[in-house]
C-alpha cells in the first residue's frame, strides 16, 4: 500500500512547517507548498518521507490553478489523503493582486477555498480524507462576518479587520464542506495556538520587532493540528472550530453559508 498523500500550504514555517514535519513522520508523502523554494528545502531536510517542494505564490489565483494541476498530476490517480491551508499573511493594509481581489483575503481564504474546490475529485476518491482550514484564534472570530462583496480591490488600513474577516470565512467554508462531503471527508477549521513563524514579519516597526522578540517563547508545535491530521477520533469533529480537541460553539451560524462562500469563485 502506497503512503497516504498531504498538500501542506506555507509549508516554510510556523503551523505548516509542524504539520509537515509531523505527517512525514506518520509516514505520509507530503507536497509543500509555500512562496520560499529555501524556507520548503529546509522543512523538507526535515520530513523522513518522500516529499516534494513546490515553490507558489497564492497572492495570484492562476497559480492557485497551477498548484492544483500539479497536485493531480502527481497522484497520478492516487487519493490525496488530506490538505493543511496554513499559508496566510498579516499586514496593515492589503494591495490588490492580479486577479483583482484584495491581498489579504485572497492568499487566506480564497486561495485555500478555490485550491480544495479544485482538488475535490482527489480528496474524494477514497473516504476519510481531512481538510484543515488554519483559522486563528477563536475569539478574534466571535462577531466578525465575512464582508466578501467588499474585498476586491486595495483596502488601505484594513489589512487586520480583513484577516479577521478571511479567519471566519474558514470557518464557514468547514461548516459548507462538512455538509457537502458528509461522512466522506472531514474538514476542519482550528485554532493552532502560538506557534513560531514568520507571520509578523508583514506588519510595520514597531509590530514586527515585538513578534520577533515573542519567538523564543511561542511552541515549537501546532498539537491541535497534529490532533485533526493524525488522531483517528478527529472526524467526529468534522465542520467545527477547533480548539484543542473541543469544539467550540459557533456564535454566526448562517444558513446562508452557501450563498456567502458561493462569491468565492
Amino acid at each position: 500500500m502506497s503512503a497516504p498523500v498531504w498538500l501542506i500550504t506555507g509549508a516554510g514555517s510556523g503551523v505548516g512547517r509542524t504539520l509537515a514535519i509531523a505527517l512525514a513522520s506518520s509516514g505520509a508523502e507530503v507536497l509543500l507548498a509555500s512562496r520560499s523554494r529555501a524556507r520548503l528545502e529546509d522543512t523538507a531536510r526535515w520530513c523522513w518521507a518522500p516529499s516534494l517542494v513546490v515553490p507558489v505564490d497564492l497572492a495570484d489565483q492562476r497559480s492557485t490553478g497551477d498548484l492544483a494541476t500539479a497536485v493531480h498530476r502527481h497522484l497520478g490517480g492516487r487519493p490525496l489523503a488530506g490538505i493543511v491551508h496554513a499559508a496566510g499573511i498579516m499586514a496593515w493594509s492589503s494591495g490588490a493582486t492580479p486577479s483583482g481581489w484584495s491581498l489579504v483575503p485572497q492568499v487566506n481564504a480564497i486561495a485555500p477555498w478555490s485550491l480544495t474546490l479544485a482538488l475535490e475529485a482527489d480528496l474524494l476518491a477514497a473516504p476519510g480524507a481531512r481538510v484543515l482550514f488554519v483559522a486563528g484564534a477563536p475569539f478574534t472570530i466571535r462577531g466578525v462576518v465575512p464582508q466578501i462583496d467588499q474585498w476586491k480591490g486595495e483596502q488601505k488600513g484594513r489589512g487586520l479587520s480583513l484577516a479577521l474577516e478571511a479567519a471566519a470565512a474558514k470557518v464557514v467554508m468547514a461548516r459548507v464542506l462538512a455538509r457537502k462531503w458528509g461522512r466522506n471527508a472531514s474538514v476542519f477549521a482550528f485554532h493552532p495556538g502560538f506557534v513560531k513563524s514568520h507571520l509578523a514579519d508583514g506588519l510595520p516597526f514597531p509590530v514586527n520587532v515585538l513578534g520577533c522578540l515573542a519567538q523564543p517563547f511561542l511552541a515549537t508545535r501546532c498539537k491541535t493540528g497534529e490532533f485533526l491530521a493524525l488522531d483517528p477520533q478527529a472526524p467526529g469533529l468534522s465542520g467545527h472550530l477547533v480548539d484543542g480537541t473541543r469544539a467550540i460553539p459557533e456564535e454566526f451560524r448562517s444558513d446562508a453559508d452557501e450563498a456567502l462562500v458561493s462569491r468565492l469563485v
